[in-house]
C-alpha cells in the first residue's frame, strides 16, 4: 500500500509539473508568434507577454520551494528563456549607423551590448543556485575531451551553411561592411558571447539540466529543444524550425553524453558566424 501511495505521489508531481511547463511552453509560442507577425504591429504585445511570464515564473518558483524545490529551479532556469527574448526587443539598437533600428551594420554592437546583462542574468541564477562551472559544463576533465569537443566545435562550420540555404537571407542583411580579419574577430566575439556562449548556457546548462532532474533525461530534453526552437519562429521558415529543433536535439544528446559544454559553445558560435559574416559574402558577393 504505501509503494502504491508513493507511486500515486509521484505521478501527480509529475502531472503538476508538466501542466505548468506545457502552460509555459504555449505561452512562449503565442508570444513569438506576436513577434513574428510582419510589420512588428503586434511585437510590443509579445514583448509584454514575455515580461509577465518571467515575474510569474519567478513568482511561482517562491510558491513551489517548499512544495517541489525541483519545479522551482526548473520554472526559474526556464525563466531565462523568456529573458533572452526580453533583452533582444528591450535593449535598443546602438546607433553605430543611422537609422539604428533598420540597419543591419548595427546588429554585431547591439549583440555585443545585449550579451552584458544576459550573462549577469545567467550567472546570477547559476549562483542562487548553487551551480559551479563543472555542474555547467565549463571544464575540461580528460585529455580525451580536448579532441572530442573539438570535433562537436567543428559541426559549426556544415550547421551555419545549412541554415544560409535554408534561410536564403537577402544581401541587404549583411551585418559587417566586408570580410577582414578585424570584422571577423570582432563580429566574431560579439556573436560568442551573446550567442554561443549565453543561449548555450542558458538552453544546455542550466535549463537542460533543470528539466533533466524535474522530468528525465529524454522528456528533458525534448522540451528543452522545442523552447530552444520556439524561439526561432521570427524566421517565419517551417525548414528552419524543423532544422533549429534537429540542432537542439543534437547539441543536447552531446551535452548529456559528454558532461561538456564548449563543444557546443564553439559550433553554435561558429555557425553563427558562417551564417551572418561569411555566407553572405560567399554567395552574394
Amino acid at each position: 500500500m504505501a509503494t502504491v501511495a508513493a507511486t500515486a505521489r509521484i505521478d501527480s508531481a509529475t502531472a503538476s509539473r508538466w501542466t505548468i511547463l506545457l502552460a509555459y511552453l504555449a505561452a512562449v509560442i503565442v508570444a513569438e508568434t506576436f513577434i513574428a507577425i510582419p510589420g512588428g504591429s503586434f511585437q510590443s504585445i509579445g514583448l509584454g507577454l514575455h515580461i509577465l511570464l518571467i515575474f510569474t515564473l519567478m513568482f511561482l518558483s517562491v510558491l513551489l520551494q517548499s512544495k517541489d524545490a525541483t519545479l522551482a529551479a526548473l520554472v526559474v532556469a526556464a525563466s531565462l528563456a523568456s529573458l533572452v527574448r526580453v533583452f533582444s526587443l528591450a535593449v535598443p539598437r546602438y546607433p553605430f549607423v543611422t537609422p539604428p533600428e533598420t540597419n543591419p551594420l548595427n546588429t554585431l554592437p547591439w549583440l555585443a551590448l545585449v550579451s552584458v546583462p544576459l550573462l549577469v542574468s545567467v550567472a546570477t541564477v547559476a549562483y542562487v543556485q548553487g551551480l559551479r562551472p563543472r555542474d555547467l559544463g565549463l571544464r575540461f576533465e580528460r585529455w580525451i575531451d580536448i579532441p572530442q569537443q573539438t570535433a562537436v566545435a567543428m559541426t559549426g562550420i556544415p550547421l551555419g551553411l545549412l541554415e544560409f540555404f535554408i534561410l536564403r537571407l537577402p544581401p541587404s542583411q549583411k551585418w559587417v561592411p566586408g570580410i577582414t580579419l578585424g570584422n571577423l574577430v570582432l563580429g566574431g566575439l560579439a556573436i560568442f558571447f551573446a550567442t554561443g556562449l549565453s543561449e548555450e548556457l542558458i538552453f544546455r546548462a542550466i535549463l537542460l539540466k533543470r528539466a533533466v532532474e524535474g522530468l528525465g533525461e529524454r522528456a528533458g530534453l525534448l522540451y528543452v529543444t522545442a523552447i530552444f526552437a520556439s524561439l526561432h519562429i521570427f524566421f517565419l521558415n517551417g525548414i528552419d524550425l524543423v532544422f533549429v529543433f534537429a540542432v537542439g536535439l543534437f547539441y543536447g544528446i552531446v551535452v548529456l553524453k559528454t558532461k561538456n559544454l564548449w563543444g557546443v559553445i564553439v559550433s553554435h558560435s561558429l555557425g553563427n558566424v558562417i551564417l551572418y559574416l561569411v555566407a553572405p559574402f560567399l554567395w552574394f558577393g
